[in-house]
């Protein structure tokens, strides 16, 4: 544990900082009874939330409790959202709320929150995975329960702003325990036709009304789906897991027909500006091209077509008759020279190759002395190196009075190399003999009279 002291200011917001970083309590969910309840003229809302064991101060803020649909009292059971943090002047851990329900509804406003963490995590509320309405779709499928106001409001809408388009109608439960699942089905039947955009309504009711489309696998289908799904479930304020996960949210079913739908009063006004538009480029367009043609028509070769063609023609045949004199006089010239050129080759071949044989002969005879004079001075050389040879033999040494003098097989230079007593090999002109030492001068003697005695 530390010893170092820290003052209070320093440790509660270290604490804070602690709190409000915990990823694990951030957007924490909370059931509990109100207590202590007071809204300032701020707007703010600032109360405590209790249970039989503990209790925990809370603040929501007038632009989070705007969304609450009931008056809180004192005894009221809610569920609350929010985040821990710390209240630094007093050193207060406190609930800063971001939504509240009544927990009347609390379990199934649970399981909402839940999912839509989830869904979220996963990436299916994703804008990157949203699909692009079509601008003019030419079929339009519905699904929504039949004989409702949700889709006679959409029919009639659709009726009114874009009556080309083919609707087709695909009834279904929009409530209960199988309201889900025909809802599923049909929308994976809508994504095996070639309908342009699918619309998903319903209209208003309470939670519990309009929890079909909190069901996951409602979701999951319509983000995998092919054609993009407008929803309008419920109304302004009612948000479901179907409307996170679609591509295009409207408030209202009249609203999911309208965002999918064009005005065709406007798109009439647009096309007949076009048409307008085209008509005025169009009689530009002729008249500068009737202005062309008249001008063309009276150009004079029109009037007598053979100028067109009649000076080409005369150039063409006399650049025909100057190139065919042309390479006329060209082959003649190549010709001729080619027999000029054959005769002083084959006369300066015949130059060449009596020179080449007048100088072969020449050479032949100055190869032949060389080498004799080489031989020659070679023989004297090698006469000269024997002779020189035979007079610095050791042999001829030898002859004259010399010996050599060696012990185990090593010629002895010195007497250095030399003990008394030592046996020595003695080579002489003709024969050799061994002898002993019996005593050893080392001083130098020009005759040998104090030399080594044998």
């Amino acid at each position: 544990m530390s010893s170092q002291v820290i003052s209070v200011s320093r440790l509660v917001h270290y604490l804070k900082n602690r709190l409000e970083s915990d990823s694990l309590i951030r957007g924490v969910l909370v059931e509990g009874e109100l207590s202590n309840f007071s809204s300032y003229r701020s707007g703010h809302w600032y109360f405590s939330l209790k249970d039989e064991n503990a209790l925990i101060r809370c603040a929501m803020f007038a632009s989070r409790n705007r969304a609450v649909s009931f008056v809180p009292k004192d005894g009221d059971k809610v569920i609350v959202q929010g985040d821990i943090s710390v209240y630094e002047q007093r050193g207060d851990m406190q609930l800063i709320v971001s939504s509240m329900r009544s927990s009347t509804i609390g379990e199934l406003y649970l399981q909402y929150e839940l999912l839509k963490k989830k869904l979220a995590e996963e990436g299916l509320f994703d804008d990157a995975h949203k699909k692009e309405l079509p601008r003019f779709p030419m079929k339009i499928a519905l699904v929504t329960g039949a004989n409702t106001a949700a889709r006679s409001d959409v029919l009639t809408t659709l009726q009114r702003r874009w009556p080309v388009a083919e609707i087709q109608e695909y009834p279904v439960l929009v409530q209960g325990k199988e309201s889900a699942g025909q809802i599923i089905d049909a929308l994976k039947a809508v994504d095996t036709t070639d309908a342009d955009v699918c619309l998903l309504v319903r209209g208003g009711g309470s939670i519990e009304d309009l929890w079909s489309f909190n069901d996951e696998q409602l979701a999951r289908t319509i983000y995998a789906m092919r054609i993009p799904v407008v929803t309008g479930v419920g109304h302004e304020i009612n948000f479901t897991i179907a409307d996170y996960v679609s591509d295009v949210r409207a408030p209202t079913p009249t609203g999911a027909a309208e965002l999918c739908s064009p005005n065709i009063a406007d798109v009439a006004d647009q096309i007949a500006a076009y048409r307008r538009r085209l008509y005025r480029l169009t009689d530009a367009r002729i008249a500068e091209e009737r202005s062309y043609l008249e001008t063309v028509r009276n150009k004079s070769f029109f009037r007598m077509p053979e100028r067109l063609y009649a000076n080409q023609s005369i150039h063409l045949s006399r650049l025909s008759s100057d190139f065919i004199r042309l390479m006329n006089a060209r082959v003649y010239g190549i010709r001729k020279h080619i027999d000029d050129a054959s005769v002083v080759l084959a006369d300066e071949m015949r130059r060449i190759l009596k020179d080449t044989e007048m100088r072969l002969v020449t050479d032949k005879s100055a190869v032949v002395s060389a080498m004799d004079s080489i031989l020659q001075k070679e023989k004297a050389a090698y006469s000269s190196k024997a002779g020189l040879l035979d007079a610095y033999s050791p042999l001829k040494v030898l002859s004259r009075g010399y010996a050599v003098v060696s012990k185990d097989h090593t010629a002895v230079r010195s007497a250095v190399q030399l003990a008394v007593n030592d046996t020595v090999d003695v080579r002489l002109g003709t024969g050799n003999f061994k002898a002993g030492v019996i005593s050893i001068n080392q001083e130098d003697s020009e005759y040998g009279e104090e030399g080594t005695d044998i």
